[in-house]
């Protein structure tokens, strides 16, 4: 009766293996190996279904929204979280992931950037640059512009001013800038 009992024993042991194997041989499916995945320095997709918000993210608006110290503020506060990480606080292409990129990124206090329409910046912000990712579907086109405008009112590097220590309006500057474009 004991020898039986063993015989039992050990056919429900490997009875028991054999389903769990089962069991997660069939849980696996092809979908996870096929799913498509990030590559380096590639931006997230986090595109927005349709009728959700931001439902207007990869519009494009090429007339600039009118400026205003709001916008000019909430362009700061998307610096922050969208741009410093790389540019840096003072747009120094210094951020806390700049070494770990192939390529630096740009110092947007530099004249070559300053010099640029804010046009050809809201561009730039839209579609990416080099390895800079695509702002389209992440931020919508009235954030993008904000973007813009906060990055024209960094001083050209030689200047040697913060943004914060300048006498001259920000929002002066920014306005200036965006009246020689139309």
């Amino acid at each position: 009766m004991k020898r039986s009992m063993q015989r039992y024993r050990a056919r429900c042991c490997a009875a028991g293996m054999l389903a769990v194997v089962a069991g997660l041989a069939m849980g696996c499916s092809k979908d996870m190996q096929e799913q498509p995945s990030y590559h380096p320095q590639e931006a997230p997709r986090l595109h927005s279904p349709s009728r959700s918000v931001p439902r207007e993210s990869r519009s494009i608006v090429l007339t600039p929204p009118p400026l205003t110290q709001q916008r000019l503020e909430q362009g700061a506060r998307l610096f922050a979280v969208n741009c410093r990480h790389c540019h840096g606080p003072e747009g120094e292409g210094d951020g806390p992931v700049a070494g770990y990129l192939k390529d630096m990124p740009a110092n947007l206090r530099a004249s070559r950037v300053q010099k640029k329409s804010a046009k050809e910046l809201y561009e730039i912000v839209t579609d990416g640059k080099d390895v800079m990712p695509s702002f389209r579907g992440e931020l919508s086109a009235e954030e993008r512009w904000m973007l813009v405008y906060f990055i024209t009112t960094f001083k050209s590097e030689g200047s040697g001013t913060s943004v914060q220590e300048t006498s001259v309006s920000p929002l002066g500057r920014v306005q200036e800038n965006v009246a020689g474009q139309r």
